[in-house]
């Protein structure tokens, strides 16, 4: 019999302390898969900006040509080729993309929550070209990820881990501790 692979689908706003999880995962031994590196691929292909607002488009527009799964359906290949039976997903938007993931492995749902300040401030440290330039950019942005289905998945979350006044080195140790009890 196959084994199923754990699948641990890291969501929350942007800004919350999913990529830190994820580093402190990899470093753990869990293989990494990251959706929003698949909208910026495709962005790529087809010389679409590499801005915040670009990438959302084309994240909803890929959603309306290929269906509410379709940037789930981008990292199925990756994750039936990796051979590690632990594997974080980060950036799951909607329950549908929850629902596919659940047909080939075991999921749960980890969110990172955190207070909407420190949020922006996580953003505007990162450097990305995808930051928010403002605090009305940074609630269009998280408008925009409730209104695909965010919200929806957040209440679905197994584990909640509230990444609030909370020092990097607290913040990992809290996550270490998650992420080996789910191996």
């Amino acid at each position: 019999m196959v084994k199923r692979k754990k699948l641990i689908c890291v969501t929350g706003l942007p800004g919350a302390g999913k990529s830190l999880f994820c580093e402190i995962g990899k470093r753990l031994g869990y293989e990494l898969i990251i959706m929003g590196n698949q909208v910026r691929k495709e962005a790529e292909n087809r010389g679409v900006d590499n801005d915040s607002e670009s990438l959302s488009r084309l994240m909803l527009e890929l959603r309306k040509e290929r269906g509410n799964n379709a940037v789930a359906n981008m990292c199925i290949d990756k994750i039936n080729e990796i051979t590690n039976e632990n594997i974080i997903i980060d950036g799951i938007r909607n329950i549908e993309e929850i629902e596919l993931f659940t047909e080939i492995g075991d999921v749960k749902i980890v969110l990172i929550s955190n207070t909407s300040e420190q949020r922006m401030k996580f953003l505007l440290e990162r450097k990305r070209s995808d930051a928010p330039i403002d605090i009305e950019e940074f609630n269009q942005r998280d408008s925009k990820e409730l209104e695909i289905g965010l919200g929806q998945v957040m209440e679905r979350a197994d584990i909640i881990i509230e990444n609030v006044e909370l020092t990097k080195e607290e913040y990992a140790k809290k996550t270490e501790s998650i992420l080996h009890n789910l191996m």
